[in-house]
């Protein structure tokens, strides 16, 4: 079970910059008493390891260092993998079959994008050419 802090006047700082925690208070624990980025950091660059390099893309998703072209790649890659499971008609296991409903589940996916997350105690990604990948492909089974 995750532990979400609710107290807003609890002053919460993150261990590794020492700076406040305002905007991921409801991920602290999660993120080891660390802001997201600090979090990310530490273990996905391996800061503490002297060959650690903050301003290296790791790969990982929603990398705050990946390059903004390689975000967009990663969404044209998401919308022609969706385009070729339809390259020979509806694909059986899309809910959505007709572009109007696919739209319509599309839009609501973005609009309940974070009480998904919320919900599943999970954060979600980091910036918004994931958010709109991962809609892309809710919006086929999603209702």
């Amino acid at each position: 079970m995750m532990n979400i802090r609710t107290d807003e006047s609890e002053e919460l700082t993150c261990r590794r910059c020492a700076l406040p925690v305002r905007v991921g208070r409801d991920h602290y624990d999660t993120f080891e008493q660390m802001h997201y980025v600090c979090f990310h950091y530490e273990f996905e660059h391996r800061i503490a390891v002297p060959d650690g390099d903050p301003d290296e893309d790791c790969g990982v998703a929603g990398c705050p260092s990946s390059a903004q072209e390689r975000q967009n790649d990663q969404l044209v890659a998401a919308v022609r993998e969706l385009l070729a499971e339809w390259s020979d008609g509806p694909p059986a296991n899309w809910d959505n079959h007709q572009l109007p409903d696919y739209l319509r589940t599309f839009a609501a996916r973005l609009e309940e994008a974070e009480a998904y997350y919320v919900k599943r105690g999970v954060p979600g990604p980091v910036n918004g050419w994931q958010a709109v990948a991962q809609a892309l492909r809710e919006a086929t089974a999603y209702e």
